[in-house]
C-alpha cells in the first residue's frame, strides 16, 4: 500500500473554490467530471515550492490536486472540491468554463489534476523519457480508481494535459503506459461501463 502525505503548505494564490456560474451568469456544476493527468518535469520537491509559492499573475498560478512521487508516494495537495489551477488555457471534447474575464477558459472548474514525478532523464524538454515507476502506476490506479467511484467519473473521462492544452505547448505526461494504467483499472473493475 502507498504511503498517503498531505501537504498543506499550498498558497491561497494557486487555487480557488469552484465557481457555481461562469462570467455570462450561466450556471455551473460544480462536481468534478474530469480527471486530468500530468507530470512534474522537475522533482517533487521543485512542484511543492511552486505551489507554496505566492503568484499575483495569474498566469503563473498551478496547482494539482494529487502527487505521485516516482516512490509512490501519494501526496494530497488540494481537496477535490477546491478548483485546482491545472491546465490554463484548455477544453475537452468542447467543453471549457470561462470564471474570470482575465484568463481563457479552461477545464479547470470542472478537472481533478494528478500529477506524476518525472524521472531524472525527463528534466528537460525531450519528448520522451524513460517512463514512470510500477509503484507510480499502482499508486494512480488507486485514485483514480476512488475519485471515479466517489465522482461517477467514467474511464473515458481520464485523459492527459497535452490532449486538453489549446496552446500546443504542453506535452505531458510524456512516455506514458496507457496499458499500465489499464491494466491495474481493469483488475479493478474499473474498466467496465
Amino acid at each position: 500500500m502507498s504511503k498517503f502525505v498531505l501537504y498543506e503548505d499550498i498558497h491561497p494564490t494557486n487555487y480557488d473554490t469552484r465557481s457555481t456560474k461562469d462570467v455570462f451568469g450561466n450556471p455551473l456544476e460544480p462536481l468534478p467530471s474530469l480527471i486530468v493527468l500530468h507530470e512534474t518535469v522537475y522533482g517533487v520537491g521543485s512542484a511543492l515550492a511552486t505551489f507554496k509559492t505566492k503568484h499575483t499573475d495569474l498566469l503563473k498560478q498551478a496547482s494539482y490536486h494529487v502527487l505521485i512521487a516516482e516512490d509512490g508516494r501519494i501526496i494530497k495537495i488540494l481537496d477535490p472540491l477546491k478548483r485546482a489551477f491545472g491546465a490554463g488555457n484548455s477544453s475537452f471534447r468542447g467543453n471549457s468554463v470561462q470564471t474570470n474575464l482575465r484568463l481563457p477558459p479552461s477545464v479547470n472548474n470542472f478537472a481533478l489534476h494528478i500529477s506524476l514525478e518525472t524521472p531524472l532523464d525527463g528534466e528537460d524538454n525531450d519528448p520522451t523519457h524513460s517512463g514512470y515507476s510500477s509503484k507510480q502506476y499502482d499508486s494512480l490506479s488507486l485514485i483514480l480508481t476512488d475519485w471515479m467511484k466517489k465522482y461517477h467519473i467514467p474511464y473515458y473521462q481520464i485523459t492527459t494535459h497535452k490532449i486538453v492544452d489549446r496552446s500546443g505547448e504542453r506535452i505531458d505526461p510524456r512516455s506514458f503506459n496507457w496499458r499500465a494504467l489499464q491494466d491495474r483499472l481493469g483488475a479493478l473493475g474499473m474498466l467496465c461501463p
